[in-house]
């Protein structure tokens, strides 16, 4: 079974800061936004006929020094899967996932909310992350599907 790669483009706005004092109220709109709009960081990894995988977001424990990403997913397949990260891959720092419980899913099911986490502070950067996902078989824990998604922030200077 061949592993199947997914490269997925994050967009991500930025603002030149240093100008702020000339910006017009269009820009300071902008760049303030509107509370509806602030949906936090959501990123589409897979959605296809036998599986959907969400991350709905990202964040820090600034005591623990964790970074966590949450995820949703669904089982569309006709049978009960395992899902298993392996290693996943920030800037050039490489974590393995792989010894950590994989999670049960029921055939046809849901999961919302579920996390992962690795040690990382929030004064690090994410613009390049790889992160390692085997779909196994919950009864023979046989693999079904390898997947690597490749995630690249596009930084959009929009002033």
């Amino acid at each position: 079974m061949a592993k199947e790669i997914i490269n997925i483009e994050y967009p991500t706005k930025t603002y030149d800061t240093s100008k702020m004092d000339s910006w017009t109220e269009e820009q300071w709109r902008e760049w303030r936004g509107e509370s509806e709009d602030d949906i936090g960081i959501q990123i589409l990894l897979m959605n296809d006929d036998e599986f959907y995988l969400k991350i709905m977001g990202i964040y820090y424990n600034e005591a623990s020094e964790d970074m966590f990403f949450e995820f949703n997913t669904q089982n569309k397949l006709d049978r009960n899967i395992n899902i298993q990260f392996g290693s996943w891959i920030i800037e050039d720092t490489v974590y393995n996932l792989s010894h950590v419980k994989p999670h049960y899913m029921e055939k046809h099911s849901e999961l919302r909310g579920f996390q992962r986490y690795v040690k990382r502070t929030y004064l690090e950067s994410w613009d390049d992350v790889a992160i390692e996902v085997n779909i196994l078989d919950a009864e023979t824990n046989i693999n079904i599907r390898e997947l690597e998604f490749h995630i690249k922030k596009r930084f959009i200077q929009v002033f």
